[in-house]
């Protein structure tokens, strides 16, 4: 929660209840997920209703702040996580479109690290694999 609040002193932004919400829900979340699935956590947790407008503006300010980042599948579909301070790495299943994030062992950060260039930024890479599910 403390980097929220940094980042919102640093954009000189008031503080709302619903904008911690939404970002305690992907604090959470041990996966990606989708603005509807914020959604109904958040309005889950928050007894007043939070639009979608809402939700996507504050999605927008997290990953203006580097708080989180936004993953596409192929169809376009937006999905949400909180950043790393790493390159992330995620796999979406070409037969299901699941989208999931992989945790990494130091050989592949070192590999990972290796086919980012020198001096780019690079927040994530996201492989198209068969999840556990369709297992092509």
């Amino acid at each position: 929660m403390e980097k929220l609040y940094e980042c919102l002193k640093q954009k000189k932004i008031n503080n709302s209840r619903a904008r911690e919400v939404i970002y305690d829900v992907l604090c959470d979340s041990k996966e990606c997920m989708s603005v509807s699935a914020i959604s109904n956590e958040a309005n889950a947790r928050y007894p007043k209703k939070i639009s979608l407008n809402t939700i996507y503006r504050h999605l927008g300010l997290f990953i203006e702040c580097k708080l989180a980042v936004m993953v596409q599948d192929d169809y376009k579909r937006a999905f949400y996580c909180l950043a790393d301070k790493e390159t992330m790495l995620f796999s979406i299943c070409p037969t299901c479109n699941r989208l999931a994030k992989q945790v990494v062992s130091e050989d592949q950060r070192e590999h990972i690290n290796q086919l980012v260039t020198e001096g780019s930024v690079c927040q994530f890479i996201t492989l198209h694999e068969y999840c556990k599910r369709c297992g092509k």
